[in-house]
């Protein structure tokens, strides 16, 4: 005995298998014309939050590079006289290609945005 299908079956096994056509594309277009760049670093400093005892400074890191970046150090640094110089520093665990993540620092000191400067010391590839 042959039993039919019921038409919204029919409807959801379609679209299910042109869903699934779309992404194993996709994925195989972004292999294809995906490069091997090495992780390019961009750091950059946002305005300083006032706390109650600190100064807290966001800092994104952007990946434009096409491979992901592990252990991403980066060392903040508060400009100023030799002596009164702060320093700060954070590890992301993990920067994907083509995609930004922020960390935060913080000071004793009160920054000003253009008197901060920040870098990414070493990261390691996955």
């Amino acid at each position: 005995m042959k039993t039919r299908w019921n038409w919204l079956e029919g409807v959801v096994f379609a679209s299910s298998c042109v869903l699934v056509a779309l992404v194993l594309g996709y994925l195989a277009v972004d292999a294809w014309k995906t490069d091997s760049r090495p992780p390019d670093l961009a750091v950059t400093v946002g305005a300083p939050v006032r706390g109650e005892q600190v100064w807290r400074v966001p800092i994104t890191v952007a990946n434009h590079g096409d491979t992901a970046a592990e252990e991403v150090h980066v060392r903040v640094t508060l400009r100023g006289e030799a002596a009164s110089r702060e320093e700060a520093e954070f590890v992301l665990a993990f920067v994907p290609r083509h995609s930004k993540r922020e960390g935060w620092v913080a000071f004793r000191k009160d920054p000003s945005p253009t008197g901060v400067e920040a870098h990414a010391v070493g990261y390691a590839t996955p």
